[in-house]
């Protein structure tokens, strides 16, 4: 169920992209810098607060990746905790967007916002100061959390975009490789093949050079039929005559 809009006077815009033209107009015509930022009722608003970095999945590295998919369910719940108040590691926090931790990291979203539900319902009817000041850090971590499953969400449906994308790509090339009587493998090697000769004959003295030199550091003999070509001083070794004739 989506939560309520902790600010329901402001106004709301359906998409990043509105936000962003009334940020822009805004800034413009009053001179206040506003930008867009999503809320948890799932609208976008407008603020002046400057953004927090956001974690990039492009940022983690295959070991911050490996690591925390291979963490206990408690030890992965603490890293998302952390994560919904803006703290832990940073490779830890990049690794829990990438598409392989997505579905553990929502599941794990779902379990912390139930816990808060849950103590909610403890402590209804307690008018102590105390709960008093739980229910207002509690309300902050409760939109932090609906914050992190939209994300995740999002997150989601883009690597599933991507994937269909990638598999119509590979349906596509296998059909053209089988059309050819070939495999995609096979495709693929003649047109690198295809483009490294094309880059030779391009730029042929400069790759004749390069390939003098390469006899020359290796000690063998060079072909008459290379060194012929060659511009005039290239170092290169003695010619077979053998193979020249």
């Amino acid at each position: 169920m989506t939560p309520p809009c902790p600010h329901p006077t402001k106004s709301r815009y359906a998409t990043l992209e509105a936000a962003t033209r009334a940020a822009h107009r805004v800034t413009h015509q009053a001179g206040l810098p506003l930008r867009p930022y999503e809320c948890p009722c799932t609208w976008w608003h407008l603020t002046k607060t400057p953004a927090a970095p956001v974690p990039n999945a492009a940022d983690a590295t295959l070991a911050d990746i490996q690591r925390l998919a291979s963490l206990p369910d408690i030890d992965f719940r603490e890293v998302v905790a952390e994560d919904a108040r803006g703290e832990g590691a940073p490779g830890d926090r990049a690794a829990l967007r990438h598409h392989l931790n997505l579905t553990r990291w929502k599941r794990q979203l779902g379990q912390l916002q139930g816990d808060l539900n849950q103590q909610y319902g403890e402590r209804k009817g307690d008018k102590s100061l105390a709960t008093h000041d739980w229910r207002k850090r509690a309300a902050g971590y409760g939109d932090n959390l609906a914050l992190r499953l939209s994300e995740c969400r999002r997150l989601k449906a883009e690597a599933h975009a991507d994937l269909l994308r990638k598999h119509a790509f590979r349906k596509h090339d296998a059909e053209v490789a089988a059309a050819a009587g070939a495999t995609v493998q096979e495709m693929r090697r003649h047109a690198g093949e295809i483009a490294i000769d094309r880059l030779i004959r391009a730029h042929q003295p400069e790759f004749r050079t390069y390939l003098a030199e390469a006899y020359a550091e290796l000690g063998i003999t060079l072909p008459d039929r290379v060194r012929r070509h060659l511009p005039a001083g290239t170092e290169a070794a003695p010619v077979d005559e053998e193979s020249a004739s």
